[in-house]
């Protein structure tokens, strides 16, 4: 056991007895041997299937501790809109609730049960074996286990055909908002067979007409969207793009709005975004915050997309 971690209990749930072993030796080891994945996640051989890795998401921080007691700030705050409309902070599902190189309790459990209940569906996804939790005497810290392929790449490689990566991943959320009532921001992943795979699953919700009306729902999907632009150029830009097309935050809108236009991102950002997102007004109400949305082309589409089982205003 890792002294300095103080880890006083491993668990691990679904996953299988040889998986299990391979989570405790992981946590347990003093000579930690894995692929590193991002800043939080690691690859390790896979004990049932050849070809195939193992990734622990929260699995600790570039490849070494979690970091108990020190909180993550990369953001983004995550947003819930009660049947008003009206934007509230949802800690919970933050990125910012989950120990440095650990997941926190939310983003584990809905990271497994979206992924499972996506494949029963029939909907590509990697998948997600179970998740856990590693305990301290003060603090627990918890971590998903997913099966993955050595072979996959992202679908969203900034380069050639990048803005259609982005209007495809939109196009994906937008199905699983109306189809499954599932309404989150999410990754691909591209197999080589040129199928497309979901990936981090965790900022999903379940929505529902008793929770949530018509202002709700399309609230709640404007949020991802706005997450999703905001990325389509982060990441382009973290990537050393050279040619960034002027308008690539608008791309994504286009899974919605086929000719969706920096003016149309401009325009809801100016109406509906910035006076309703963050904050709501203290004037607020829900005509208000209506008629707001039908004055823009993203806005109106979505009131019109939303499925008619969620009360219209």
């Amino acid at each position: 056991m890792l002294p300095f971690m103080k880890i006083k209990n491993i668990e691990v749930r679904h996953a299988s007895d040889a998986v299990c072993r391979r989570i405790h030796a992981w946590f347990q080891s003093d000579k930690r041997i894995g692929i590193l994945d991002g800043s939080r996640s690691i690859q390790l051989p896979h004990p049932e299937k050849r070809g195939f890795a193992l990734k622990i998401k929260g699995a600790g921080l570039h490849g070494g501790t979690v970091r108990f007691g020190v909180f993550s700030k990369t953001g983004p705050a995550a947003r819930r809109f009660d049947f008003d409309g009206r934007v509230m902070e949802d800690v919970a599902s933050g990125h910012d609730n989950a120990f440095l190189g650990g997941a926190s309790f939310q983003q584990a459990s809905t990271e497994f049960h979206v992924s499972r209940l996506l494949a029963e569906r029939g909907v590509p996804v990697v998948p997600c074996l179970g998740f856990g939790r590693i305990d301290t005497e003060t603090h627990v810290s918890w971590f998903s286990i997913f099966e993955w392929h050595r072979d996959w790449k992202s679908g969203l490689i900034p380069g050639e055909d990048y803005g259609e990566a982005n209007i495809r991943l939109t196009s994906a959320m937008l199905q699983l908002a109306v189809e499954h009532d599932l309404i989150g921001y999410c990754g691909q992943i591209r197999d080589s067979a040129g199928r497309y795979l979901l990936k981090d699953l965790h900022p999903f919700h379940q929505a529902d007409p008793i929770s949530m009306s018509q202002l709700s729902w399309v609230m709640q999907v404007l949020f991802t969207l706005n997450i999703r632009c905001h990325a389509a150029r982060h990441f382009a830009v973290a990537a050393g793009l050279d040619v960034l097309p002027d308008d690539i935050v608008a791309y994504p809108l286009r899974g919605l709005v086929a000719d969706a236009t920096l003016d149309d991102f401009t325009a809801l950002r100016a109406s509906v975004l910035k006076p309703y997102l963050a904050r709501a007004p203290q004037d607020f109400t829900p005509r208000a915050l209506y008629e707001a949305l039908r004055s823009t082309r993203t806005g109106n589409a979505l009131l019109d997309l939303c499925p008619p089982k969620f009360t219209r205003w």
